[in-house]
């Protein structure tokens, strides 16, 4: 609770400092987006929805905040969990809140490209996994098991790299559209309570967002 107490007081330390910098309103963002997990031979499809302030945004250096939520399912074909014992066809599902802190260079006026990169603070929400366990008996008394187990697990908190490079197209004076296509490195830390794998621990993922902009200023640049 103290590294994410710290990691909080950080985000809307950065978030104040940000909005004194500027004298214009943060550019509003908001966006649905699908996900793809790259890591194992079988993986699915998630998705999510954010909301994101833009500062500085009439500046070829702007700087980006927000909340968003995501949706991910994942898959390991096997998992060891100790002498004698494993899962198989294991299916990891989760919902993660995180918070970006990204930078964003732009290139042109109201219709431009921008990369972006910084790293998203996540925080989970719910996630759990669902497998065939089996053990295989070391006594003539020990039972053999093979069944279904739905597993919850918590208590982590994760730093997401990413790296993107996007889009920006209006539509009316105060609307843009944005598209942007997205690599993010997932690292969790600290957790607890049900599976443990190669995939809590990291996973790297693409992402497509789609949304629109809403600049509530009077002059945009």
């Amino acid at each position: 609770m103290k590294v994410i107490a710290t990691l909080l007081f950080f985000v809307f330390s950065w978030m104040y400092s940000t909005s004194r910098a500027q004298d214009k309103i943060p550019v509003f963002e908001f966006h649905g987006s699908v996900n793809h997990p790259l890591k194992g031979t079988k993986t699915f499809f998630g998705g999510g929805l954010g909301v994101n302030f833009v500062f500085m945004d009439e500046r070829k250096l702007s700087m980006k905040t927000g909340f968003e939520i995501n949706f991910f399912h994942t898959w390991n074909p096997s998992e060891y969990t100790g002498k004698m014992s494993g899962s198989s066809d294991v299916h990891y599902k989760f919902w993660n809140l995180s918070i970006p802190l990204m930078f964003r260079l732009n290139v042109g006026g109201r219709a431009r490209l921008f990369w972006e990169a910084g790293a998203y603070l996540g925080l989970p929400i719910g996630g759990t996994s669902t497998s065939r366990f089996h053990t295989t008996p070391t006594g003539p008394n020990q039972p053999f098991i093979d069944e279904i187990r739905v597993e919850k697990f918590k208590g982590y908190f994760s730093l997401s790299p990413s790296v993107s490079l996007g889009g920006i197209f209006p539509v009316s004076p105060h609307m843009d559209l944005i598209v942007k296509p997205e690599f993010v490195f997932q690292k969790n830390f600290n957790v607890q309570d049900g599976p443990f794998s190669d995939f809590n621990t990291k996973f790297c993922y693409i992402r497509l967002c789609l949304g629109i902009r809403i600049n509530p200023n009077d002059e945009i640049e």
